[in-house]
């Protein structure tokens, strides 16, 4: 494949890459927003009998939901938010979200990194890719979870693929937190008495979310443009 071919399919690439991120990070704000709705009433009959069982089924649930990906990690803060306010909730789902992180990274790392490790064995581009991502470590793991490209727990497994340390992956992964910390107040203030001036803080709050992903993505997909460049310049070995 020719610099130029490669060039133009990069190009359309980056197109796709937008055109997906600006759509899924809008779904995924509106739902998060429209299950909450549905789940405020179960939240409040629940809010007067937290105890520690509770605590504990509840940070089991919500790592589970960071680790399968059954659904968006920020639903979860939602309901976290929406069930303990914003300080314990932000705490609850800080933790679970890290710990189901990092066992899905690990999982991946363990059960699937010697396929991947043969494979890249057979095309020096695959392993110059590999090795910069492991340069790259934890700005690319960082610009990742700020851009809403790839789910929360298909990202972790993904990243388990790549030769990226673990100490990288996680201090990246923190930048997942500002976003999970908006959630847990928007489930906060939606579980309390709606007003309008309260709905006017959930819609900044989603506003400067949906502005932070753009952002982000953009930043993604300059930051691999950089790297794509580098893997194309690289002699073709056939």
């Amino acid at each position: 494949m020719s610099q130029k071919t490669s060039k133009k399919s990069f190009c359309l690439f980056i197109i796709f890459l937008v055109a997906i991120s600006i759509i899924g990070a809008w779904i995924l704000i509106s739902r998060n927003t429209d299950t909450l709705h549905q789940l405020i009433e179960f939240y409040q009959q629940r809010k007067q009998a937290s105890t520690l069982k509770e605590l504990i089924i509840s940070e089991i649930i919500q790592v589970i939901i960071a680790l399968c990906g059954v659904l968006p990690a920020s639903t979860a803060a939602f309901g976290s938010g929406a069930l303990y306010g914003i300080l314990q909730g932000f705490i609850l789902s800080a933790i679970a979200t890290l710990i189901g992180a990092f066992i899905s990274f690990y999982l991946s790392r363990s059960i699937f990194r010697s396929f991947i490790e043969k494979f890249l064995k057979r095309s020096s581009r695959m392993q110059k890719l590999d090795n910069l991502l492991h340069l790259d470590g934890w700005k690319l793991v960082c610009l990742l979870r700020i851009s809403p490209i790839m789910p929360f727990a298909l990202t972790s497994y993904a990243l388990g693929l790549t030769s990226i340390s673990v100490r990288a992956y996680l201090i990246g992964t923190l930048a997942s937190l500002p976003a999970l910390f908006g959630y847990v107040v928007m489930g906060h203030i939606a579980s309390t008495e709606v007003t309008s001036l309260q709905t006017q803080h959930i819609a900044s709050i989603k506003h400067l979310l949906l502005a932070i992903a753009f952002i982000g993505t953009g930043l993604l997909i300059w930051h691999l443009g950089k790297i794509v460049n580098k893997i194309i310049k690289l002699p073709d070995p056939n």
